[in-house]
Formats: structure tokens, C-alpha cells, sequence
């Protein structure tokens, strides 16, 4: 049985089972870091092209910011700047709540996986 592939953007498609598996239905959560994604790419021009550059670790830091902003929401602690970690300038730090603020960190690890992704199949393949 082959995976059942969900597209959020053409021709950017994420299975949501493993070959041999049954169907999986996404969460609305799953839903949401996808369609993060696809506005990063879209909206943003954060294509897996453009996020190739970021070898520095600087896709796993803002996520990591990201959610420990989300963190400090949960235990009341209503600090609004990022992170540390941050990578980027101050202007790119747009949280929102703390549910928002987890969607882009998993937007942004999946970017980062994704870019290594890459990265291994192009050191395979050389």
C-alpha cells in the first residue's frame, strides 16, 4: 500500500502514513505546522531553495525561541522579546500567542529537517 501523500503545496507534499500503513488522518495541529509552512514558502519566499542557506544552526535556534516564548506564556511570565538564540533581526520576531508561536517552531524544525534532508542527498549523490 503506498503513502498516502497530503499536499499543502504543489509540489511540496508530506506523507502522513509510512508505506505499508493505514491511512493517517493530520490533527488540526499537524494541519497548522503544514500550512505554517506552506506561508512561510508562499508568503515569506522561505523556500527549501532559500532556507538552504541557514547551515549555522539558525533554523532549530528560532524555533527553540519560539517555543520557549510559548513556554514562558504557559507559566505566565509575559516577557514578549525573543530568545537569546534568535537568529535573526528583532522586526522577524512575531510570536503571537503561545499556540502560534509552537506552530512556527514546528514550521521551522520541519524547514530544518527538510534542509538536511537535502543536504545528505546531495553528499550521497556527489
Amino acid at each position: 500500500m503506498r503513502a498516502r501523500l497530503f499536499s499543502i503545496a504543489s509540489p511540496y507534499k508530506y506523507p502522513v502514513a509510512s508505506p505499508g500503513e493505514e491511512q493517517a488522518e493530520l490533527t488540526t495541529a499537524a494541519r497548522d505546522v503544514l500550512a505554517e509552512r506552506r506561508r512561510q514558502i508562499e508568503v515569506e519566499g522561505f523556500s527549501p531553495e532559500h532556507d538552504r542557506q541557514y547551515d549555522l544552526g539558525e533554523l532549530p535556534a528560532a524555533a527553540a525561541s519560539y517555543a520557549l516564548f510559548a513556554q514562558r506564556q504557559v507559566l505566565g511570565l509575559r516577557r514578549n522579546e525573543p530568545d537569546h538564540a534568535w537568529p535573526w533581526i528583532l522586526e522577524w520576531w512575531k510570536p503571537g500567542d503561545a499556540r502560534s508561536a509552537l506552530v512556527k517552531a514546528g514550521a521551522l524544525i520541519l524547514a530544518e529537517i527538510e534542509r538536511l534532508d537535502h543536504q545528505e542527498q546531495k553528499a550521497t549523490h556527489v
